[in-house]
């Protein structure tokens, strides 16, 4: 069994949970790797690149290419980043190269670009990649003022493609001190999203270390089945 990995928003922290969930699931013994079908903002060996982050994170044996294939420079969209660079993909370039990484390992943590409506190619979304591949998806929210609206409406229109959602993860709790939305907000979300909120990340800096964000996620791995 595999997960796929989406947020509310661009920048919520989903890199550095799928990376750390993954180190947690090693950790126990699970055969984890991870997947992420379009990475934008950075090159491909880029270090503060997320196909990098999730290597390092995890732990991972795997080749940076084997854990994200498509990579480019300018901070925009996917599929915007890949056709002002002249790459062409499509869904079955996306799906070809997940079919590969599935080979290396019996998990596999898909963690997607931003939200589930950003465009990855001319024909497919986030969503409609999830929709394909056909895994259960975790959703990464904000702690803070605002996320029930944001993760509602994500839950809907992922349910609106048929997906299975099996939780919210909560992540930069605390970021602003004490917040009265914070304490509230799991219990919203529960209430008017109708999905379980497995638990909350707080906030760890700008640059986190390696050691950091595996401390603050390990606890996931028991909230997660594979």
């Amino acid at each position: 069994m595999s997960v796929f990995i989406t947020s509310t928003d661009t920048g919520v922290g989903k890199t550095l949970i799928t990376g750390g969930l993954a180190y947690a699931l090693r950790r126990r013994g699970l055969d984890v790797g991870c997947w992420k079908p379009l990475q934008s903002g950075e090159l491909l060996h880029d270090p503060t690149g997320d196909a990098k982050r999730l290597q390092a994170l995890g732990e991972l044996p795997d080749p940076v290419d084997r854990i994200c294939l498509h990579a480019f420079f300018e901070p925009l969209a996917p599929r915007l980043a890949a056709e002002r660079a002249g790459a062409q993909l499509t869904r079955r370039d996306l799906l070809a190269h997940h079919r590969e990484a599935a080979q290396l390992h019996r998990h596999l943590l898909c963690e997607g670009a931003g939200g589930l409506a950003v465009p990855l190619t001319a024909d497919t979304t986030v969503a409609e990649l999830a929709a394909d591949l056909g895994l259960p998806l975790l959703i990464v929210a904000r702690a803070g003022l605002g996320t029930v609206n944001h993760t509602v409406l994500t839950v809907r229109y992922a349910e609106s493609y048929g997906l299975n959602i099996c939780g919210v993860i909560l992540s930069g709790a605390g970021r602003r001190g004490h917040d009265i939305a914070e304490a509230h907000n799991p219990a919203y979300i529960e209430e008017y999203a109708g999905v379980p909120v497995l638990g909350s990340i707080p906030w760890l800096g700008d640059t986190p270390s390696l050691e950091t964000v595996r401390a603050a996620t390990d606890f996931l791995a028991d909230s997660i089945t594979l």
